[in-house]
């Protein structure tokens, strides 16, 4: 009787050990969210009024997700680090004073990437201060996958922008040479029988590019291992992009032409991102097939680290197992 309840009670006290880092988590997150509300209400709004910035919704549930779907490996050695949380806290604070100091005229989707680089140094902060070095290690993935929430300042999207149209247009002209359409170009304008089309700024595919980009860093995740494949594979999307992007302009035009004159206003051409982007994802299978020979395996996660001087000096012996 007396070794079950002692067995009982060494559970219960394994469990409030377990659970003790995950609340003191959750109620900095809670706290961190209150704090720095106005940002993080900026960058819904930011969101929601830049075509570009819709796949910035999706990066903190994926990113959640991993880390539910990893806790086992992320979790089952927790040694708070409180030196090395603290270091970061001083870089998200130097963040905030740089862009306070010398930042404050810019425009405010400039400073809101700023902040909400400082807001992940925070976020990481706290979970390195609960958490530990080791438990970073295995979850770099998800946290760093937290800097896909920075929004582009508009400066680069314009020209990120221009790159595509240009890019776009060159593609559609060789296309319809090499279908026989007889085309002249002028810039980003082609001219086709009986239509002249212009690869505008909407044209250029840029929200569909980001969503795409996203894909791919997740499928380079989970299906390869080595690095230097991942960045094969997100390189392997910038020519995608741009062909995927000529082939919308293409199938319209040509719809248009010899179909109905209404396929320039239609669905295809004002919502159909989403088919020509499944289309790009088509055209990473094979690439993403070829990479994955000869390396083989899900995400990979680095092996335990040996102890380091910071956990032995700054952190006390917390729970283990999740």
């Amino acid at each position: 009787m007396n070794g079950g309840r002692a067995t009982t009670l060494f559970a219960a006290d394994q469990y409030r050990n377990i659970r003790r880092p995950h609340v003191c988590f959750v109620f900095f997150g809670i706290v961190s969210t209150f704090v720095f509300w106005k940002p993080l209400r900026a960058l819904i709004d930011f969101t929601v009024t830049h075509d570009y910035a819709s796949h910035i919704v999706l990066v903190i549930p994926i990113s959640a997700y991993i880390l539910y779907r990893n806790r086992q490996e992320i979790f089952q050695d927790i040694r708070s680090n409180v030196c090395g949380g603290l270091s970061l806290l001083f870089v998200a604070t130097g963040l905030l004073w740089i862009r306070q100091r010398y930042f404050s005229e810019l425009a405010s989707d400039e400073q809101l990437s700023l902040v909400t680089l400082a807001i992940i140094f925070l976020w990481i902060a706290g979970f390195v201060s609960t958490y530990g070095t080791r438990a970073f290690a295995r979850a770099r993935f998800p946290l760093l996958f937290l800097l896909l929430l920075i929004p582009i300042p508009e400066i680069f999207i314009t020209r990120l922008t221009i790159l595509l149209q240009s890019g776009s247009a060159t593609v559609a002209y060789v296309l319809l040479r090499l279908l026989h359409v007889p085309v002249f170009r002028r810039g980003f304008m082609l001219s086709v029988p009986s239509l002249d089309i212009e690869v505008a700024e909407e044209c250029s595919g840029i929200r569909s590019s980001f969503l795409l980009m996203l894909t791919t860093v997740l499928v380079g995740q989970f299906v390869l291992r080595s690095f230097w494949r991942k960045s094969l594979l997100i390189l392997a999307v910038i020519p995608i992009l741009v062909l995927k992007n000529g082939v919308r302009i293409v199938t319209i035009s040509l719809l248009t032409i010899y179909v109905d004159r209404r396929f320039l206003h239609g669905w295809l051409h004002t919502s159909g991102g989403v088919v020509f982007y499944f289309l790009g994802i088509l055209a990473l299978i094979p690439i993403a097939i070829l990479l994955g020979k000869g390396d083989k395996g899900a995400e990979n996660y680095s092996p335990k680290p040996p102890h380091s001087p910071a956990d032995r000096i700054c952190s006390p012996s917390s729970a283990t197992a999740v």
